[in-house]
């Protein structure tokens, strides 16, 4: 499942492709895959005459030029190039669509992008792309070090949840990191009208006492000690897990959120895990590995690319 044989690597021509690109040599020292792309998508434009006119390289497939400027970034910045084969491709039209469809096309199972803290750009694109793409992504800021000493995974007792545990347990078997889970949990609706700190702290209690429980039985599902790794637990008043598992990632220096996606259908519609699309935002800066059921999203996508 986590044989990473294909890494993408999306390029945006900005600044944050040198990150991109020196992060890349770490996942490929680390993974060992037999091939990395280095993806860039040019929107559909036409060159007005009088721009050729006033300079003549332009004739050249627009394509063609931006090629020869990724290649020249990417001989210069990525250096894990042995038994690696390297491609570099430039397509045009949808930035997502084009994602997404190459992800699908070649089986792409781990996709690198980037989400800006200080170089321009909103992150729409990579919103839209980890809602619908069928490959696992990692986000990381311009700020990210290319290191993986402590995974906090997302807990939360779903078959996503061990999906995302038993990537952490690989990484741990490639890079010795530390793995942790964390659960957030809500207190019932229906308990609010009864709310006061003596029954708020033995509800907490109860819920606390009854995550254990939960986790204990997930553990013992998968086959693992429990006692192995920690799980600790927060409550979430203000329906925000997104904040409060990045606020737990920053108070025990983990260097890497991962998350199982959740994802459903309902009356055609694509639901994704908000708290997925949150942890994404450029603000936190943390890496985010988002896992993804590869088979469950193609079915989605089947309908969306038929």
């Amino acid at each position: 499942m986590y044989q990473f044989d294909h890494i993408l690597i999306c390029l945006d021509l900005s600044e944050m492709d040198d990150s991109l690109i020196r992060y890349s040599n770490f996942l490929v020292e680390k993974f060992k895959p037999n091939k990395v792309t280095f993806l860039h998508v040019i929107k559909l434009y036409e060159i007005p005459p009088e721009m050729i006119a006033a300079f003549p390289q332009l004739d050249q497939p627009l394509s063609e030029i931006v090629e020869e400027e990724l290649r020249e970034k990417i001989e210069s910045l990525f250096i894990q190039k042995n038994e690696t084969e390297i491609n570099v491709q430039v397509l045009e039209g949808s930035t997502t669509d084009n994602i997404v469809r190459y992800t699908r096309e070649n089986n792409i199972t781990f996709t690198l992008m980037g989400k800006k803290i200080g170089y321009e750009g909103r992150g729409g694109v990579v919103r839209k792309v980890i809602n619908i793409t069928p490959s696992s992504v990692l986000l990381i800021s311009e700020t990210a070090q290319p290191r993986i000493k402590h995974v906090m995974v997302r807990m939360d007792f779903s078959k996503m949840s061990s999906l995302a545990l038993k990537m952490a347990l690989h990484l741990h078997e490639i890079t010795g990191a530390k793995v942790t889970c964390h659960h957030v949990y809500k207190l019932p609706l229906k308990y609010f009208p009864q709310s006061s700190p003596e029954n708020d702290k033995k509800l907490m209690e109860h819920i606390e006492k009854h995550s254990r429980k939960e986790y204990q039985k997930f553990m013992k599902k998968l086959e693992l000690d429990p006692k192995k790794i920690e799980c600790s637990t927060s409550l979430d008043p203000e329906n925000d897990e997104a904040h409060i598992l990045y606020k737990q990632a920053l108070t025990i220096a983990a260097d890497m959120i991962i998350i199982g996606s959740k994802i459903k259908s309902e009356l055609a519609d694509i639901i994704i895990d908000s708290t997925s699309e949150k942890l994404a935002s450029a603000e936190k800066n943390i890496p985010v590995l988002i896992i993804k059921d590869r088979k469950q999203t193609i079915g989605f996508l089947k309908a969306l690319f038929k």
